[in-house]
C-alpha cells in the first residue's frame, strides 16, 4: 500500500443569496490535476480533472463556463420538460396533462400524435432542479476563487 499525505484546502462560503452554507474542498494535486468535492445541505458533488494545462484547480474553475463544470459534477443535467409537452398539447387542442414520465408512457398514442413516431426520442427536455440549484452555487464558488485570485495577484 502507498499512503501520500496531500493537502487540501477547504473554502466555507456563508452569507450567500438563498443558499445554505456551501463547504468546497480543493486538492491541487500538482500543475494541471486537481479534484474538488462540493458540499452544501448535506448532498455533495465531486470532479477530478487531470489535464487542466498548467492551472490550478481554482484557476481552471474560474475559466470554465458553468455547463461544462455541471456536466462533470452531475450524472443527469436534463429532464423531461412536461410544462412544454403540456403547452404543445393544448396548442394542438389535447386535454393532456403529464406530470411524470410514467404518465407520458402511459400516453404513448397521444405523444405519437404530437411528436410523431419516434416521440419517445423527440420529447422536449429542460435542466434539471439539481443542475438549476448547483449552478446557482458554482456561481458563488467562481466568486470565491476569482476574489481569492484577484488578492495573490
Amino acid at each position: 500500500m502507498n499512503i501520500e499525505n496531500r493537502q487540501t484546502k477547504t473554502y466555507i462560503l456563508t452569507d450567500l443569496d438563498s443558499l445554505d452554507p456551501v463547504t468546497v474542498y480543493v486538492t491541487n494535486y500538482e500543475p494541471g490535476r486537481g479534484k474538488v468535492v462540493v458540499e452544501c445541505f448535506g448532498k455533495a458533488w465531486a470532479y477530478f480533472w487531470g489535464s487542466m494545462g498548467e492551472l490550478t484547480l481554482q484557476q481552471f474553475f474560474v475559466s470554465c463556463n458553468n455547463d461544462y463544470i455541471l456536466n462533470k459534477l452531475l450524472e443527469d443535467t436534463r429532464q423531461t420538460d412536461f410544462e412544454e409537452i403540456n403547452n404543445i398539447a393544448h396548442k394542438n387542442g389535447s386535454l393532456l396533462c403529464v406530470s411524470s414520465d410514467i404518465e407520458v408512457a402511459l400516453a404513448a398514442d397521444e405523444m405519437s400524435n404530437l411528436f410523431g413516431p419516434d416521440w419517445f426520442m423527440d420529447l422536449p427536455t429542460c435542466n434539471t432542479s439539481e443542475y438549476v440549484y448547483l449552478g446557482r452555487i458554482v456561481n458563488a464558488i467562481k466568486e470565491a476563487f476569482t476574489e481569492e485570485l484577484r488578492q495573490a495577484a
